[in-house]
């Protein structure tokens, strides 16, 4: 019985054994051991896999979360925590125990599945079983999700794409059937609640392909209106679920990314690493190429498009009163479509018309542009497919030459051990995975005795120091591995929430009152602090114009080897204002002479990709062995992120050598201001005579800023 069933389904059974068989070999911990392992251990993984464990243990409520950003929280849909998956659970609580393996699982079932779904798109395209079963195949192991399987695991679902194509071709073929429409909708709305880019890059495809068979001319109004249904119905779904469930109001209109994270042909149609790409690199530079944006679509697709290309041509210059039939038709909409998302992922056409984005605002929430190359990558590998199994058929037919099919067997089979095995060069495997921190079996025993003596009190939220906040895309600080993946750890084995943000887009107004509490200076929002516990990672350096103050004014209530675990007793009260100061330096920028063309308005006028130089303080200005501050208004352009650095260097006067020693982005100072910022630096100068330098510099393009008010200050005691 068994036999006859893989007899007459010998395609399909391969298309599951031949990548089983990779993955159990590949990541054998994942398939054996899947709540064991996490596959991201930092990073934007390790956050996805705190919010979702926090969300399925602690929060009742299907939406709100409260594991960040304390005492507000954050609407789920901005965490980043597989929101689809996660509801799930918490409907059904009796899985909690096994969130983190029921991820792991669906992340396999989806590389498990998806040459499946490649296999069946070509094959609704008329291609050779055995050419369609190899380049599914290809496909799968050049696929370019395999890199976000130990990154940013909630967007390596990559069967995303051809599950979707493929339900596409069905509702087409059933003519509007109610129930394929059902299914469309459905299937976007499960990849918009996992995350929005999938959902979206599935909708733009839909859209397109729609656009496209409006120009028929026999279409009945009532079809295109029911094609239209399965495109508009899941965003406006998504958009009234959000508008009625998510009560912030002042989320970040220009998040950063969107003119940096793109793709280009580089990232296209040249491999990212490898002996080819070293090749190439002597003669191309590649310093275009962002990560976000590849989708190398491999050598392949790149010959069969040529040929497609040329053959297309001499085709339609021959046969100009040929029809085109449907199969045909349909896998040029598709490529047209795939072909403007690619466009879109390289930036046009705002790149060069950044004003366009003020009509079209919801674009600017996609700010990693080149994921959307990604739908490119399919619509071209399997259209490279059927060119070849097109060429195939044309060869091995020709009469007059009975060994004509078997060269063409060998040609074939030539071409895809070639692309086989640059896929397999471009493979990314990791040689180990870290432990699941989020199981107590796990966890070492320092660990384990600091999460007990956290349990014990009765703070209301944990502070991280050093202290984090990504989300706000205007102001942030980031933290090392270390403290994300400890504070991470402490929060979910105690449930207190972190008062630390890493999420998508935090509301204006809590990230200043979060920044302020932080400060020195007199705000309301300080008086927080009072209830919080805070925890510090052992090998973490602290800023002292800020963490360093909060450190030295908490009482340690137990330390090892794990880091240390704080409480306030009392509010600092300012204890700055006993400090005395030696002013050594002022400069309100109004010396034009000294400036020249810096000078614009009275205040230094600068632009971010340059080097930026404030002040330089020479060796009779500043003593050995002493602490010193450096403080200054930075005023921003508002209309764009905040991307300066401030760094402070060091000129040996003997050797002349140079040494940096001090780097913070000017977007996570507390000093938070109206219109500016108020940088503040504190440092201790070597133990040796230098002269020393205080300069900005980012890599943001075509951003200018402006300074004033700069002052440099002995701390004498």
């Amino acid at each position: 019985m068994i036999y006859k069933k893989i007899k007459y389904n010998w395609v399909i059974f391969l298309l599951l054994l031949v990548p089983g068989t990779f993955l159990c070999l590949w990541i054998p911990e994942l398939i054996f051991h899947p709540n064991d392992i996490l596959l991201a251990g930092d990073g934007d993984g390790l956050k996805s896999y705190f919010c979702f464990f926090y969300h399925t243990h602690y929060d009742d409520s299907l939406i709100h979360f409260s594991g960040m950003n304390y005492p507000h929280g954050e609407h789920y849909l901005f965490t980043d925590g597989f929101p689809s998956i996660a509801w799930i659970i918490q409907l059904l609580p009796f899985l909690k125990p096994y969130g983190i393996a029921i991820i792991h699982l669906s992340l396999l079932l989806s590389l498990w599945l998806t040459p499946l779904f490649i296999y069946l798109v070509l094959k609704k395209f008329r291609t050779e079983t055995w050419i369609a079963l190899t380049g599914s195949l290809i496909l799968f192991f050049l696929q370019p999700q395999f890199p976000r399987l130990f990154s940013h695991l909630s967007l390596a679902y990559s069967i995303f794409f051809p599950l979707s194509w493929y339900l596409f071709i069905r509702y087409k073929e059933s003519i509007a059937s109610k129930k394929w429409m059902f299914i469309l909708i459905i299937n976007q709305l499960f990849w918009y609640f996992m995350h929005p880019y999938l959902g979206f890059m599935i909708t733009l495809f839909y859209g397109i392909q729609w656009a496209l068979q409006q120009v028929s001319k026999t279409l009945p109004w009532k079809v295109r209106l029911m094609d239209l249904i399965p495109i508009v119905f899941p965003v406006l779904f998504v958009q009234l679920f959000l508008k009625w469930t998510d009560h912030i109001t002042d989320r970040p209109l220009n998040p950063y990314g969107f003119f940096e994270y793109q793709a280009h042909w580089k990232s296209i149609f040249l491999p990212p690493k490898g002996q080819l790409h070293q090749w190439i690199e002597q003669f191309i530079s590649f310093e275009e190429f962002r990560w976000e944006g590849q989708a190398y679509v491999g050598f392949l697709t790149i010959f069969m498009l040529s040929i497609g290309l040329i053959y297309g041509m001499v085709y339609l210059l021959k046969r100009r009163s040929t029809l085109i039939d449907d199969v045909t038709r349909n896998l040029l909409f598709a490529l047209i479509a795939a072909l403007f998302i690619l466009i879109l992922s390289f930036g046009f056409p705002f790149n060069g018309n950044p004003g366009w984005l003020e009509t079209l605002t919801f674009l600017k929430q996609f700010r990693a542009l080149g994921r959307f190359s990604w739908p490119f990558f399919y619509v071209s590998g399997i259209l490279g497919i059927v060119v070849l199994s097109f060429l195939y058929k044309q060869l091995s037919s020709f009469e007059k030459n009975s060994a004509r099919p078997y060269l063409s067997i060998v040609f074939v089979s030539v071409l895809f051990g070639v692309q086989f095995l640059e896929a397999w060069n471009l493979l990314v495997i990791p040689k180990s995975f870290s432990a699941n921190i989020f199981e107590p079996k796990n966890l070492n025993k320092h660990e384990k005795t600091l999460i007990k003596f956290c349990k014990k009190g009765t703070n209301h939220a944990i502070l991280p120091l050093p202290w984090f906040h990504i989300g706000s895309e205007i102001y942030g600080k980031e933290a090392s591995a270390e403290t994300l993946r400890n504070s991470f750890l402490l929060s979910a084995h105690t449930g207190i929430p972190l008062y630390a943000v890493m999420m998508g887009r935090t509301s204006k107004q809590q990230t200043v009152d979060y920044f302020h509490s932080l400060g020195m200076e007199k705000t309301l929002a300080q008086t927080n602090l009072n209830k919080l516990w805070i925890y510090h990672s052992a090998s973490s350096t602290l800023y002292d114009e800020d963490e360093q103050f909060i450190f030295n004014n908490a009482n340690s209530i137990y330390h090892n080897h794990f880091g240390d675990l704080m409480s306030y007793s009392k509010l600092p009260n300012y204890q700055e204002s006993n400090r005395t100061f030696k002013q050594i330096v002022s400069d309100n920028f109004d010396d034009q002479k000294k400036w020249g063309g810096q000078i614009v308005h009275n205040k230094y006028h600068g632009l971010i990709e340059n080097y930026n130089t404030l002040v330089t303080l020479d060796s009779n200005q500043v003593k050995p062995g002493c602490w010193y501050e450096i403080t200054f208004d930075y005023f921003p352009d508002w209309k764009k992120p905040i991307d300066n650095v401030c760094y402070l260097e060091y000129i040996d006067s003997k050797t002349e050598e140079v040494h940096w020693f001090y780097e913070r982005s000017v977007g996570s100072y507390t000093g938070i201001q109206r219109n500016s910022i108020k940088v503040k630096i504190r440092f201790k100068s070597q133990d040796f005579l230098c002269k020393y330098n205080c300069f900005l510099r980012g890599s943001g393009k075509n951003i200018f800023f402006d300074v004033d008010n700069l002052r440099v200050r002995e701390l004498l005691k």
